[in-house]
């Protein structure tokens, strides 16, 4: 997520359009929710997590909930504004249960339930679903839970201060559109799910919506079919993802493809009437793409793309940045970052923020000092005016490692570790440090990290302790002086 949403250093000057536009039309009455083509449980072991009850926000997510794989058969109906869908979750006992804990919004109606194949007489409270497993399971025991819902998706108020962000989850446009925003969390606004970081999973979308409407979500975009007058749009997502970090969106977009670094297919999602900015952000993309690998290795991921929203947002959503039309280019190589932190590498609770904002607001100073165009400006110039703000922020929002939990993603959990990450950098040295981002990335892809993960790859890394420096950096009311071990 972008820190701020105001236009920053400009980039370099705007490139050819993307071309390959492809428009939609027509209309016609509504069918049932496309089936998604699922793979066999036997290859969702990708999607196994280690739950864990969040730290900052435990009102949602269940530790003995493992969700291993999401089928999401989803129709949006833009006249009456709403979403009927069924949801085929693989549910693994991550420990001893007799049933399951789902977050889904009271706003949606649970239709009916079954686990493998039987009635389940489920508890919808309020923005919890209570599904009985039929018996008490051991400890990864799998079942099949299906939820037929509908509803009016609806926002539900964010944690934070920032008046950017006007509420979490699916928001429904005067237009009749829908599309979603949920960090920390608010993808139960929209579909049943284990709405927190630890629990990954693997997905595949079908979203059926009216010709000239098309439905968007993350990964591999497998086309579009017709259907009874209504276009049904399919993705299978083969990487595991956190549940705010699903893509979700439908309007009447165009679709740009275009190809990125070494053939990563891009695919851009955009109204018609902001075609002319979106196409001088897209065509900055290859060239992002490869200043992030030539810092922190290969992207991670398979496809790329990004979904452009006229609202004000910027949102790391997984292969499928949710990104505003008008936006930065600076903010979008931010989002970029996040794919390699945050994306491939996630924290287990959301105490660990400051490893994916830092991280990225780290590469998107590295980037605005490199497009300046300045022989005097540096990323170390940024980085000593945003040095100015680290004791004001940890005044005002807490220190990184224990911001304030109504202040969720505040400026101090980019700004304070982004300075951190710096001092480790002038201790180790260029090289060192990149290779170090690089392993820490591409050794952990897929999984939930945290703190004493992350301190004790840095140590193992390097052969010196940096505890004393991380643990100031991060836990200090005050800005630190403390110096990394090796440094100058």
């Amino acid at each position: 997520m972008v820190r701020e949403r105001r236009a920053l250093t400009a980039g370099l000057a705007m490139l050819v359009a993307v071309a390959a536009s492809t428009a939609c039309g027509g209309s016609g009455s509504a069918p049932a929710p496309a089936k998604t083509s699922s793979a066999p449980a036997s290859d969702w072991s990708a999607g196994r997590s280690h739950p864990v009850a969040d730290d900052m926000y435990p009102q949602f997510g269940d530790p003995a909930t493992d969700v291993l794989h999401y089928g999401l058969d989803l129709k949006w109906d833009p006249a009456s504004t709403v979403l009927t869908g069924t949801a085929t979750l693989a549910v693994r006992a991550a420990e001893p249960t007799d049933h399951f804990v789902l977050d889904l919004a009271a706003d949606m109606s649970a239709d009916s339930v079954t686990v493998n194949g039987a009635p389940a007489a489920d508890v919808h409270d309020g923005d919890h679903l209570t599904v009985p497993a039929g018996r008490r399971l051991p400890a990864d025991a799998v079942r099949t839970v299906v939820i037929a819902y509908h509803g009016t998706p609806h926002l539900v108020p964010a944690p934070m201060t920032r008046p950017d962000v006007p509420g979490l989850g699916a928001q429904v446009t005067a237009s009749g559109a829908v599309w979603a925003q949920q960090e920390p969390y608010g993808a139960f606004t929209w579909f049943p799910c284990d709405d927190q970081p630890s629990d990954k999973a693997l997905y595949d979308v079908a979203i059926t919506a009216p010709d000239g409407w098309a439905g968007v979500s993350g990964g591999t975009f497998l086309g579009r079919t017709e259907s009874a007058g209504h276009g049904v749009y399919r993705w299978h997502q083969p990487n595991p993802v956190s549940t705010y970090l699903v893509a979700f969106a439908v309007d009447r977009f165009q679709q740009d493809s275009a190809t990125g670094p070494h053939g990563i297919a891009l695919t851009y999602w955009y109204l018609p009437a902001d075609a002319e900015a979106v196409h001088k952000l897209t065509a900055q993309v290859p060239a992002m793409i490869s200043f992030l690998e030539q810092r922190f290795g290969p992207y991670p991921f398979g496809t790329a793309g990004v979904l452009f929203r006229p609202e004000m947002v910027g949102m790391e959503t997984q292969t499928m940045i949710t990104f505003s039309s008008h936006g930065a280019a600076a903010d979008l190589l931010h989002e970029f970052a996040h794919q390699w932190f945050g994306d491939a590498v996630t924290p287990t609770t959301w105490s660990g923020l400051w490893l994916n904002e830092g991280f990225a607001m780290y590469a998107q100073r590295l980037w605005q000092a490199a497009q300046s165009g300045s022989q005097t400006t540096t990323a170390d110039l940024l980085l000593r005016g945003d040095q100015r703000m680290d004791q004001p922020l940890r005044s005002g929002d807490g220190p990184p490692g224990h911001y304030l939990p109504t202040h969720f993603a505040s400026s101090n959990v980019y700004i304070c570790p982004e300075l951190m990450l710096n001092g480790i950098r002038t201790a180790l040295g260029d090289t060192a440090f990149y290779q170090l981002l690089n392993d820490w990335v591409h050794q952990h892809q897929g999984t939930n990290q945290d703190r004493n993960t992350f301190a004790a790859f840095l140590d193992a890394h390097t052969g010196r302790d940096f505890s004393a420096y991380v643990d100031a950096w991060l836990d200090s009311p005050t800005t630190p002086t403390i110096q990394p071990p090796g440094a100058g």
